[in-house]
């Protein structure tokens, strides 16, 4: 029987591997020429959601993302994909330390029913947001998953809420989800 040894294994490890911004961002690319919105890559750091990389939309009426931005995660789908993925017990523990603070109306500022809204959304593998931190805006999220299926990243789409209709959501969905499982494939194809 054939093992790979030590040195092999050390050897893969120091192979250059692709930063996370560097796999999304063509796919991102290819996300906003699709739609004209902005996409934008977020991941965790501490109790918020970070933007990592970013798209800006094609239209002038536009929501637009500062590289380095920092947003709630119980609000918003970037934020909300986030949380989602996570161990019950870290959501509970991260709902309890930082709250659940009301941006608008649509917010949700209550516990329950937002560890429900999050074992809805790991189900259905993405996340709506409309207005809760911005009131006007749309946002559509999915994960990118490990090869362990812990989530690395949070793949959003946002528009204006106008711009985006009922019938067109569903579409729009398929193409987040379908984009960040791209994006995972090519995370997970760097994994060792």
């Amino acid at each position: 029987m054939y093992h790979l040894g030590t040195t092999v294994i050390k050897l893969a490890r120091n192979v250059p591997r692709k930063r996370l911004q560097d796999i999304a961002l063509p796919f991102m690319q290819k996300l906003s020429a699709e739609t004209g919105e902005a996409i934008c890559l977020s991941t965790l750091h501490d109790y918020q959601g970070v933007c990592v990389e970013r798209v800006e939309a094609q239209h002038t009426l536009r929501v637009s993302h500062d590289l380095g931005a920092i947003f709630p995660l119980h609000a918003g789908a970037s934020g909300k994909i986030l949380l989602a993925y996570l161990d019950r017990p870290i959501q509970e523990k991260i709902i309890q330390d930082i709250g659940l603070r009301r941006f608008s109306p649509t917010t949700i500022t209550d516990s329950k029913k937002l560890l429900a809204e999050l074992a809805q959304i790991r189900k259905q593998g993405y996340a709506l947001s409309d207005g809760e931190v911005i009131i006007g805006t749309f946002g559509v999220g999915a994960p990118v998953l490990s090869y362990t299926e812990k989530v690395v990243a949070a793949l959003s789409l946002s528009a204006p809420t106008n711009r985006i209709r009922a019938k067109e959501q569903e579409q729009i969905v398929s193409l987040v989800v379908e984009t960040a499982k791209q994006i995972s494939e090519g995370v997970q194809s760097q994994e060792i």
